[in-house]
C-alpha cells in the first residue's frame, strides 16, 4: 500500500513586538496562500503571535509580567485564536510553544490542532534554559509523536540541545521532527549545526521554525532561522526572507531508517546507573565536607 503524503509549510514570520493583531493579521494571509498550495499542515513560530522574547531581553521584572500576562489553561483565550486560525485555514496547525497555565505552574506548551478545531496533540517543553528556570517555567516529563500522514516528533527550542530528546524520538518510531525555536539575540547559525547533528545521529529529517522580531521603530532585534534538514542533504531548504513559506512534501523527508532499541537498551541502562553512582558519590563529598566544619 502507497502511503499518502502531507505538504507542509513553515511560517517565518517577522513578529512586531507585542502586537499581536498585527502578528495575527499576517498569519492569516500566509496561512491562507499556504492552502491555496495544497498545504495540508502548517507550522507557526514560537510563542505566536506575540513571538517568543526570552532571549532578548535582559529585564527579568518585564518577562516576568510578560509571562503573566499571556499565561492561560488550555482551551483558553489564546488557544480559541489558533484553533480559529486552523479552522480557517482548514489545515492541521503546529504551533508553539505557547505559556500554558497548570495549576500553580507554567509550561511552555505547544499544540497540534486538526483542521476541525480539535486539540490532537500536546508537548510541554521538556529542555530548559537557565533563564526559564529563573523566571519560573516547569518542564514537562517526556516526549510526543503525533501520527498525521506519518509518525512526527515534536521538540520545541532547548530540546534541540538535547541528544536523549531526539534519540527517544526516533526510538518511539518518528519519520520526522519538527520543532520551533525562539528568537535569539546572536549565534543563529548554532541552531542549523545542532539539528544537522541531531539528524545524522539519528537518521530523522528535522524541520525548524524560527522567527524575527522587530521593535517599534522596525529594527530586528531578535533572529532564529527556518530550515529543514534531510540525512542526505543537510540544510536541505532555508527560509530567506521574512513573512515567507518554506515548503516540504512529507513523502521526500520521510526516512526508511528504523532506531532499534536492543542494542541501545543496554547502553542507556548503563549511563543510568553510572549518573546514580556519580549522584551517590558526591552526596557523600557534600556530607564529609560538612562534617570537617
Amino acid at each position: 500500500m502507497v502511503k499518502k503524503f502531507m505538504l507542509i509549510a513553515l511560517v517565518h514570520l517577522r513578529l512586531k513586538e507585542l502586537s499581536r493583531k498585527h502578528n495575527l493579521e499576517k498569519a492569516k494571509k500566509l496561512i491562507r496562500q499556504a492552502k491555496d498550495k495544497g498545504a495540508k499542515l502548517v507550522i507557526l513560530p514560537s510563542l505566536f503571535p506575540s513571538g517568543n522574547m526570552f532571549e532578548i531581553y535582559d529585564n527579568d521584572k518585564k518577562l516576568r509580567s510578560f509571562i503573566k500576562n499571556l499565561a492561560e489553561k488550555i482551551p483558553g483565550n489564546n488557544t480559541d485564536t489558533l484553533i480559529n486560525l486552523a479552522m480557517d485555514g482548514e489545515v492541521h496547525v503546529i504551533v508553539g510553544p505557547i505559556l500554558e497555565q497548570a495549576g500553580p505552574k507554567i509550561f511552555l506548551t505547544s499544540l497540534i490542532i486538526s483542521p476541525q478545531g480539535e486539540i490532537i496533540g500536546k508537548y510541554r517543553k521538556t529542555v530548559l534554559s537557565e533563564k526559564d528556570i529563573r523566571l519560573g517555567i516547569s518542564a514537562g516529563k517526556e516526549p510526543v509523536n503525533v501520527v498525521l500522514d506519518r509518525k512526527y516528533g515534536i521538540i520545541a527550542e532547548d530540546d534541540i540541545f538535547s541528544p536523549e530528546i531526539s534519540r527517544l524520538l526516533a526510538m518511539g518510531g518518528s519519520e520526522i521532527v519538527i520543532g520551533t525555536m525562539k528568537a535569539l539575540g546572536k549565534e543563529q547559525q548554532v541552531i542549523k549545526h545542532l539539528a544537522i547533528a541531531r539528524t545524522i545521529e539519528n537518521g530523522i529529517p528535522y524541520l525548524i521554525v524560527g522567527e524575527s522580531i522587530e521593535d517599534e521603530e522596525g529594527e530586528i532585534i531578535g533572529y532564529s532561522p527556518t530550515f529543514i534538514t534531510s540525512p542526505d542533504n543537510l540544510i536541505s531548504k532555508e527560509a530567506e526572507e521574512d513573512d515567507s513559506l518554506l515548503f516540504v512534501e512529507s513523502s521526500i523527508l520521510s526516512s526508511s531508517k528504523q532506531t532499534s532499541l536492543t542494542y541501545l537498551e543496554p547502553i542507556i541502562n548503563g549511563l543510568c546507573k553510572g549518573v546514580k553512582k556519580i549522584k551517590g558519590e558526591a552526596k557523600k563529598r557534600s556530607a564529609s565536607t560538612m562534617e570537617e566544619e
